[in-house]
């Protein structure tokens, strides 16, 4: 049974828990370099919630003319699609655990195929903003030296040649990228924009 909410409220609900969700994750990021596992868990929580008891609406999702929830299996593919998304960056030190887990709940807002669009948008945007903090900071040359160890290690069977856990040049909360890249993404979707990736 569904609760007598009209989509565009239930669109709003979402978009303000995200927004919330996402300056909580920020300021996290920034003071502690972590990604709270219980915000992660509420994010989860109630993107799944709001998926199974919104309005059905033909399933159209957040970003649609005509949102409607996803339901049950919807909210879980998309917190599925989301985690997989960004798991081959922590395999690779790239990225750490809480910023995968971020994506997962991330996705169970907003489903399979915006979980993609959104992924590909928080990569675009986390290029642009680490450019812009190693230009900003003067460290251009000891980036582009790791970038040049770490891909050189991708060839080779032996072990590699860099650990971005130790000899990274400055690490950039990466929850500023996820938080610019789903306020522009929203704002493309949301006026009229298609999604990147279409199914």
């Amino acid at each position: 049974m569904h609760p007598d909410i009209t989509p565009a409220t239930w669109q709003l609900w979402c978009l303000a828990l995200l927004a919330l969700a996402m300056l909580i994750a920020v300021e996290a990021d920034t003071r502690e370099r972590r990604i709270p596992n219980v915000l992660v868990l509420l994010m989860l929580g109630a993107g799944v919630t709001l998926n199974v008891l919104g309005p059905d609406n033909g399933r159209a999702g957040l970003f649609s003319h005509f949102p409607g929830a996803l339901g049950l299996s919807g909210a879980v593919l998309g917190a599925a699609i989301g985690l997989l998304a960004f798991l081959p960056l922590y395999g690779l030190r790239a990225m750490g655990a809480g910023d995968v887990k971020l994506m997962a709940a991330v996705g169970s807002f907003v489903g399979p195929m915006e979980a993609l669009n959104l992924a590909l948008s928080i990569l675009v945007m986390g290029g642009v903003l680490a450019v812009a903090r190693m230009l900003w900071s003067g460290k251009s040359r000891l980036v582009l030296s790791n970038v040049r160890l770490a891909l050189g290690s991708l060839g080779r069977g032996a072990a590699p040649g860099f650990d971005p856990a130790t000899q990274s040049a400055d690490r950039m909360p990466y929850a500023l990228a996820f938080a610019s890249g789903l306020a522009l993404y929203s704002y493309w979707r949301l006026t009229g924009g298609a999604a990147f990736i279409g199914y």
